[in-house]
C-alpha cells in the first residue's frame, strides 16, 4: 500500500514546462558567458574565417556518427526490458530512452534524464519501482563501458595531459575518481541489503532534525519498500547475464560513434589527420568527457570545452593552433550537446503526443461502452 502511493507521487511529472523553458534560457546564459570568457582569450575573427572553411564532407560524416549515436543509445534500454519480459512496447521505451539527453543536458550533473524516464514510464501504467530497476541497470551498463574507454584512455595520459599545468592537474583525477565510484555506488545501491539500510540509518538520523523529520519521516518506510522492489528487479535483470552483458556491448559501440566525432571535426577544419589517429581520437574523447563529469553545470558546460581544447592541441595531434582546438570545440559542442538536445526533445514530445493520443482513445471507449450500458438501462426501465 505504501509502495503504491509512493509510485503515485512519482506519477506525477517531475519538471513542468516553465522549469524546462526555465532551464533552457540557464543552460544558454551559462553557455554565453562560456563563450565571451573563451573569446578574449582568442581571436573571434580567426574563428569566423575557419568556420567558413569548414569541409562539408568531413562535417557530414561528424553528423553521421551524432545521428548513429542518438539512434543507437535507447537499444541497449530496449534490449534490456525485451529480455526480461518488460510490459512496454519497443516504440514507447526507445522514445523514453532518447528522451534521456534531453532532460541531462538540462539539469546539474546531468542527472534528470532517469527520474524523467520513471515517470514517462508510468505514464504507460508501469510501477515506478519496477521501471527504476530496467533503468538502473541501463545506466549501469553505460557506467561500465564508459569507463572502459576511460580506463583505457590512461594508457596514453602522458601525451593528453600534457598540456595542463601542476594547477588544473587536479581535475583529472577527480573526475576519474568521481566516474569510479559513481559505478561502484549504483552497482551497491542496486544490489546490495546493507547499502539499502545504511541509507535508511542516514535518513533517520536526519530526521531528528525537526525541521527535516516532520516531512521526511512519513516517506521513509515508503521509501524503503521501494527500494527493496528495485533493488529486486536489478538483481533479476543482472541475473539475466546475456541481456545485459548485451546492453554493456550497445553502449559501447554507441559511445564508438560519440568519440569519434572531433576526428572529423578537426579533419573538417584542415586538421591533417589519417586513419591511424582515429584510435588516439576516440581515446582522447573519453579522457575529456571523464575529467570534466566532476563539474556540476548542464552538460559540462564550461569545464568540457577547456579540456576539449586542453587536449585536442596536444603534440600527438601535430601540436593543432588553439583557434582550430577553439573552433572544433565550438562545431563540437554544437553536435554532441545542443543538436542532440533538439533531437531527444523530439523523441520526449513524439511520446507525449503518442501518449495523448492512447489516452484520449481510451477515454473514448470508456465514453462509448457507458453510453452503451446507460441505453441498455433505459431500454430496461422502458420494459419494465
Amino acid at each position: 500500500m505504501e509502495n503504491q502511493e509512493l509510485d503515485k507521487k512519482r506519477e506525477k511529472k517531475p519538471v513542468s514546462h516553465k522549469k524546462t523553458i526555465l532551464s533552457i534560457l540557464i543552460v544558454l546564459l551559462i553557455t554565453s558567458v562560456v563563450f565571451i570568457v573563451f573569446f578574449n582569450f582568442n581571436d573571434f575573427n580567426e574563428t569566423l574565417q575557419l568556420l567558413k572553411t569548414v569541409d562539408g564532407a568531413n562535417m557530414g560524416k561528424a553528423v553521421l556518427c551524432l545521428v548513429l549515436y542518438a539512434a543507437l543509445w535507447p537499444i541497449s534500454l530496449c534490449f534490456i526490458s525485451k529480455q526480461n519480459r518488460f510490459n512496454a512496447h519497443f516504440l514507447d521505451v526507445y522514445l523514453i530512452g532518447e528522451s534521456e539527453h534531453f532532460f541531462n543536458a538540462i539539469t546539474p550533473f546531468s542527472t534528470g534524464g532517469q527520474p524523467i524516464q520513471v515517470y514517462l514510464f508510468t505514464q504507460k501504467k508501469i510501477k515506478a519501482s519496477d521501471s527504476t530497476g530496467i533503468i538502473v541497470s541501463n545506466f549501469i551498463a553505460l557506467m561500465i563501458a564508459s569507463n572502459i574507454y576511460a580506463i583505457a584512455s590512461l594508457v596514453f595520459y602522458g601525451k593528453f595531459s600534457e598540456n595542463f599545468t601542476a594547477s588544473t592537474a587536479w581535475m583529472i583525477g577527480l573526475g576519474f575518481a568521481m566516474n569510479l565510484f559513481t559505478l561502484v555506488f549504483m552497482i551497491l545501491m542496486a544490489t546490495c541489503k546493507f547499502v539499502r539500510e545504511a541509507l535508511k540509518k542516514f535518513l533517520l538520523q536526519l530526521c531528528k532534525i525537526k525541521f527535516i523529520g516532520k516531512h521526511l519521516a512519513k516517506a521513509i518506510p515508503a521509501f524503503e519498500k521501494y527500494c527493496e522492489n528495485a533493488q529486486g528487479a536489478a538483481k533479476k535483470i543482472f541475473s539475466h547475464k546475456t541481456s545485459f552483458v548485451g546492453a554493456i556491448l550497445l553502449k559501447m559501440l554507441a559511445l564508438l560513434f560519440y568519440y569519434a566525432i572531433p576526428y572529423y571535426i578537426l579533419k573538417a577544419l584542415g586538421a591533417d589527420f589519417g586513419l591511424r589517429l582515429m584510435p588516439y581520437i576516440i581515446l582522447a574523447s573519453a579522457f575529456a568527457i571523464t575529467t570534466m563529469v566532476w563539474v556540476p553545470t548542464p552538460g559540462g558546460t564550461g569545464g568540457i570545452e577547456f579540456a576539449f581544447t586542453t587536449i585536442f592541441t596536444v603534440s600527438l595531434f601535430g601540436g593543432l593552433p588553439s583557434s582550430i582546438g577553439l573552433t572544433g570545440m565550438i562545431l563540437w559542442r554544437a553536435l554532441t550537446y545542443y543538436l542532440l538536445m533538439v533531437l531527444s526533445a523530439i523523441a520526449y514530445i513524439v511520446y507525449e503526443i503518442l501518449v495523448k493520443k492512447e489516452k484520449k482513445k481510451i477515454l473514448q471507449t470508456e465514453v462509448l461502452e457507458a453510453s452503451k450500458e446507460a441505453e441498455g438501462i433505459i431500454e430496461e426501465i422502458k420494459e419494465d
